[in-house]
């Protein structure tokens, strides 16, 4: 039975849904401070840490017996930082998928209302109060340089530490209403049209600058500065400003992101293409 390679096998799958299945079925509302308690119940040397033993006790206690296998491969999968045990936060990963669509989307919508804000991590304190913060937000702030502004992948890092911390969509969406005074459910017409308008720009201005549709691999290959076959935010942002384009930074990342079709972080060279080609 393979339990590695490439993606996520369904044995794995299978593996993480029960052990979620479990531990919230025996503590149904998955709160925080339950999920602490019962790490701590079984971390019984106090270190912060599961080792593969607790971690065979933890799912013990609620109805799960694995084969040593079906152990390692749960942890392996788990420990991100490759030490060999499960720390608190790569507990609650375990427990907690990762921020779903509508969260993510909640983010996304809270980060596009601040375009005339500047988002720094003094502004983040300012918003949350820095006692509502937990320890891997405190930390996330305290780890960006003082006056420096976030990026959105920044800003939604954040909040994914945020996210696991709270079990429910509709929670995690009022705290973030209620801090940044944004409705969920509004939409902003203004800003979509201003989107679509600037999604055509770009492309009537890149094909006039490459001198029609087929040679549109030519404004990539003048504007990747580095070669890496891919675009960074910088170098787009550099390819706006000599086609004359002055968006906001709401609208930079939104069609930024619009273009990494994979999420990589960075607009590769087929990408770029396959853009302009639809």
């Amino acid at each position: 039975m393979a339990y590695y390679g490439v993606g996520l096998p369904t044995t794995i799958q299978e593996l993480v849904f029960r052990f979620r299945n479990h531990v919230c079925k025996a503590n149904p509302y998955c709160t925080l401070s339950r999920l602490k308690a019962i790490f701590q119940q079984y971390d019984k040397n106090g270190n912060g840490k599961l080792n593969l033993e607790e971690l065979d006790n933890l799912l013990k206690s609620v109805g799960m017996y694995l084969k040593i296998v079906e152990l390692q491969a749960l942890l392996k999968y788990f420990d991100k930082d490759s030490d060999g045990f499960l720390s608190f936060r790569e507990f609650l990963t375990f427990i907690r998928e990762e921020m779903n669509e509508r969260r993510k989307a909640m983010v996304l919508k809270v980060y596009e209302s601040q375009q005339n804000n500047k988002i720094t991590s003094d502004y983040l304190r300012q918003i949350y109060k820095i006692d509502n913060l937990t320890d891997g937000m405190k930390t996330f702030i305290d780890n960006i340089r003082v006056g420096d502004e976030l990026t959105y992948e920044q800003f939604l890092d954040f909040h994914e530490e945020l996210s696991l911390n709270i079990a429910s969509d509709e929670t995690f969406t009022s705290i973030l209403s209620k801090a940044w005074n944004i409705d969920e459910k509004q939409e902003d017409t203004a800003f979509q049209e201003y989107l679509q308008n600037s999604l055509k720009q770009i492309k009537e201005r890149v094909i006039t600058r490459a001198g029609g549709l087929n040679f549109v691999i030519n404004v990539f290959k003048e504007f990747d500065t580095n070669k890496s076959k891919d675009l960074s935010i910088s170098e787009f942002i550099f390819l706006l400003k000599k086609l004359e384009l002055d968006w906001n930074k709401a609208v930079i990342n939104r069609v930024y992101r619009i273009m990494d079709k994979n999420d990589s972080g960075s607009i590769e060279e087929q990408e770029f293409l396959t853009f302009f080609q639809n």
